[in-house]
């Protein structure tokens, strides 16, 4: 298992600008500066997800393609954490119509709720659909039995996607997730941020967690 972001990189991260973060985007890039993050990826929820819970973004999506960062040397990168539509793998990968440059695919419940083998076949027929759009499979250890979150971890390695051990929901359950870490090529370490505190703390204790489990030194 290769980790991808074993520095101070997180590639997961929530803001109130564009739905359910408690920070605005200016805010999290300052306060990445100050922590000594080098990047990170503000991947908010797709168009999908947002109507669904009617959350309420604050402003259009498009000021993102000509946003700078006047802060710090942070690099900054706008994703889209997308969902995953159905069991035939159709995705909502966009926020006011336009995509991200980083795409997380996740399941909520919020946007379609059925069974761990449907939910499974749809991420399955997601990766084989959309693998050269898919940056990263989100949380896959949630709402799967064991056995459909190893499906989908043995197809994303064999098209070569990335998986994310979401460190929010890690630390929570860490036995839950050893079916992504006994089996995954690839993973980001992500805080899943919806607070500075959770930026700052989150993915820190997963790297904890990951030694006091000897998947690292």
């Amino acid at each position: 298992m290769k980790i991808l972001n074993p520095g101070p990189e997180d590639y997961h991260i929530h803001s109130i600008t564009f739905s359910d973060g408690w920070n605005s985007v200016d805010e999290i890039v300052k306060y990445a500066g100050d922590i000594g993050m080098t990047k990170i990826a503000i991947c908010d929820h797709s168009a999908a997800l947002l109507k669904a819970d009617g959350l309420l973004k604050k402003t259009y999506r498009s000021p993102c393609k000509r946003w700078q960062n006047v802060y710090n040397d942070v690099e900054v990168i706008f994703g889209v954490e997308a969902d995953l539509l159905n069991e035939a793998g159709d995705v909502c990968m966009e926020i006011d119509g336009i995509a991200g440059d980083f795409i997380i695919l996740s399941y909520h419940e919020e946007v379609f709720k059925s069974n761990s083998k449907k939910i499974a076949d749809g991420f399955i027929n997601a990766i084989k659909r959309y693998y050269d759009k898919i940056d990263c499979i989100g949380h896959v250890c949630i709402g799967l039995e064991e056995g459909d979150a190893l499906n989908v971890i043995q197809t994303a390695n064999e098209y070569k996607v990335p998986l994310e051990l979401n460190a929010k929901y890690f630390k929570q359950k860490p036995e839950a997730w050893q079916v992504l870490l006994n089996n995954a090529d690839r993973i980001y370490v992500n805080s899943d941020a919806h607070l500075l505190s959770d930026l700052r703390d989150a993915r820190n204790e997963a790297f904890k967690l990951l030694k006091q489990m000897k998947y690292i030194k």
